[in-house]
């Protein structure tokens, strides 16, 4: 085999695994940062070393598995870049302080000194952070290779898996920054407990249990703590969409939204409206709603500037009535390129970008197109085709569904059930034909429920509303 050929062998099997050359070189950074730091200790035996070394490449092995496109976590997420590199981090610095301090004890070799490590504050990081079912199975995972290799006893493993088990636990429904101080107090009633059990177990002298029972406590306490401290760092530092920043960028009072709102009030009401639907879908199909919600916040932010273009906001004249058809679908495609832009401007997470970004994937603006047809008889595709990706998450595809059928049924003459069922199928059926639902992991089965949900907001939302004229076709198509 040349040279050329394995490299290329090499290089495919990366790629099969989603993970970036960029993204694999964090990893393998990582990875020898904390293979040098066993080196470096006082004469570690073959043994120690040759077993850590291999924990240490069974875990970079899970890495991959868990943030490459194969293995995806729930939703058939991706992880991103900056999650890649927050998990590779966390792992690094959990290992080697267990493995430096796992076996050595306290109080008369009753307690090992890892009872005081905040494997709970690990845990709870990338719970918050990532997925609580991944906080989970870091939770077992982590214990679990450093007893195997030898780094803890059975004590310190059983203190490790309770203490972040309850972390994990215990952030599932966490709505508040507050809920990591309440979560801190129930890690350290946990923590208490095992204790508890470990010195009965080992027959622990009584002097000993109020001072171990006091470290327990404080290393739950603590855990709280330093999350509440820290995450905010992480967020900002690496864009990261968690519970807590969504529910901050819920506030509708933000500069930006209220921007919005004043300039451009017809694409500020169509993005509550997205919202609305998008979240409704989301909850009834199991997908991230909250995330779902501020994605259609913010999708249309590219239009602010130039609000007169967009026929939500258009009153009385249609401004591409006087302009080329090639122009026209410039000025509509470059809204999601300003709104990246912005929204980067402003520092909205990743994952909330990438609804900007997505949700009209690289779909065909039609009417400007054909109008082009029909003036220059041949035209580029490419020139009236949005400038994105198709969606890549469910959310992300629910939020393109929910605005082209909010943006759609605004046409629609005495709306009814079966009139917007059909409408809504063949808006949903379009998009899915143009490969637009391609990457986004929806079924046929949450397509259905999607439409389900969608025909249920908007029947209660036109059953009150007054009916408005039918809109001409280029007023439709300039503001999809």
């Amino acid at each position: 085999m040349t040279k050329k050929s394995m490299f290329e062998k090499i290089r495919g099997a990366v790629k099969s695994t989603g993970f970036t050359v960029k993204q694999s070189a964090v990893v393998t950074l990582s990875f020898i940062i904390s293979a040098s730091s066993f080196l470096s200790a006082e004469n570690p035996s073959v043994r120690t070393f040759i077993g850590r070394l291999l924990l240490f490449l069974l875990f970079f092995v899970l890495v991959i598995l868990f943030t490459g496109r194969r293995l995806s976590l729930p939703g058939n997420r991706h992880r991103t870049e900056a999650e890649v590199i927050l998990l590779s981090t966390l792992s690094s610095v959990f290992f080697i302080a267990v493995f430096f301090t796992g076996n050595i004890s306290m109080f008369d070799g009753y307690m090992p000194v890892s009872i005081v490590l905040p494997t709970a504050l690990v845990v709870m990081l990338v719970s918050i952070s990532m997925d609580s079912r991944l906080g989970m199975v870091v939770a077992l995972l982590f214990p679990t290779g450093a007893l195997l290799s030898g780094a803890v006893n059975i004590e310190a493993y059983i203190m490790a898996v309770a203490s972040g088990a309850s972390g994990a636990l215990s952030l599932r429904k966490a709505r508040r920054r507050m809920d990591m101080v309440r979560a801190g107090a129930i890690i350290a009633g946990i923590n208490v407990i095992t204790v508890i059990s470990i010195m009965l177990r080992q027959g622990c002298p009584a002097k000993f249990y109020p001072f171990i029972m006091f470290w327990a406590a404080i290393n739950g306490l603590v855990s709280g703590m330093l999350v509440l401290g820290i995450l905010p760092v992480i967020e900002n530092a690496l864009h990261l969409a968690t519970t807590f920043k969504l529910i901050e960028l819920l506030d509708t009072g933000a500069p930006v939204l209220r921007k919005m709102e004043n300039s451009a009030p017809g694409t500020y009401s169509h993005s509550m409206m997205v919202a609305s639907l998008a979240e409704t879908a989301c909850n009834e199909i199991g997908a991230r709603a909250l995330l779902a919600r501020v994605g259609a916040y913010y999708h249309d932010i590219g239009k602010i500037d130039h609000p007169e273009y967009f026929v939500e906001n258009q009153k009385l004249y249609n401004k591409h009535n006087e302009l080329n058809p090639r122009l026209s679908a410039t000025i509509i495609r470059s809204h999601v390129k300003l709104g990246i832009e912005k929204a980067r401007a402003i520092g909205l997470p990743t994952d909330v970008i990438s609804f900007i970004a997505e949700h009209h994937g690289n779909s065909l603006i039609k009417w400007f197109y054909n109008a082009a047809l029909e003036k220059e008889g041949q035209v580029d595709r490419e020139d009236f085709c949005y400038p994105g990706d198709p969606p890549r998450s469910r959310e992300s595809a629910v939020v393109m569904l929910a605005d082209v059928t909010e943006a759609a049924t605004r046409t629609l003459e005495k709306p009814t059930v079966a009139r917007l069922e059909k409408f809504i199928d063949e808006l949903f059926k379009d998009k899915y034909e143009t490969g637009q639902l391609a990457e986004s992991a929806l079924t046929f089965r949450d397509l259905e429920t999607i439409k389900s949900s969608f025909v249920r907001v908007l029947v209660g939302f036109y059953h009150s509303r007054i009916e408005y004229p039918k809109l001409s076709k280029p007023e439709a198509a300039g503001g999809v």
